[in-house]
């Protein structure tokens, strides 16, 4: 009998170890206007609240779910969907994610993006997102280590 140990497991589909996934869960904080609060769920079902970036790594964000509920009243209405990173210190915010889609019947609009060469987010970055009340956002992506 021979004992195998395995220590260089393949990698994912987006070329990167399964450990270094991210899948964000975020949502409009209740505190700071247009600041997404994001929960981080991990494989074995856990989740840890307040996702930063760790120092050290960047965040590539490769695809966004997003979903708006503006109630009845808003069906048919055009809505745009941006996520921003603000830098806190120089108070700077720069645009990187916009998507567009009308609400439907129910006044729900919501979209699945994935995109071609996707965002960085570094350490210290805070995500915003302006899309109005009752906001729900899946990121996905991968932390590569920079250090």
């Amino acid at each position: 009998m021979v004992n195998v140990f395995v220590t260089n497991f393949p990698k994912t589909h987006v070329g990167q170890e399964p450990a270094s996934l991210v899948t964000l869960r975020c949502q409009g904080s209740t505190v700071i206007a247009l600041e997404l609060f994001c929960w981080r769920s991990h494989s074995d079902g856990t989740i840890s609240q307040n996702f930063t970036v760790p120092v050290g790594s960047v965040l590539v964000v490769t695809d966004v779910s997003w979903r708006i509920d503006g109630g009845r009243g808003y069906a048919g209405n055009s809505t745009i969907f941006t996520i921003e990173l603000r830098q806190h210190l120089l108070n700077q915010r720069s645009l990187v994610f916009i998507s567009y889609q009308v609400a439907d019947v129910d006044g729900v609009a919501f979209k699945d993006e994935h995109l071609t060469s996707g965002f960085v987010v570094s350490p210290g970055a805070t995500m915003m997102a302006l899309g109005g009340s009752n906001l729900l956002v899946m990121l996905y992506g991968y932390l590569v280590n920079t250090g």
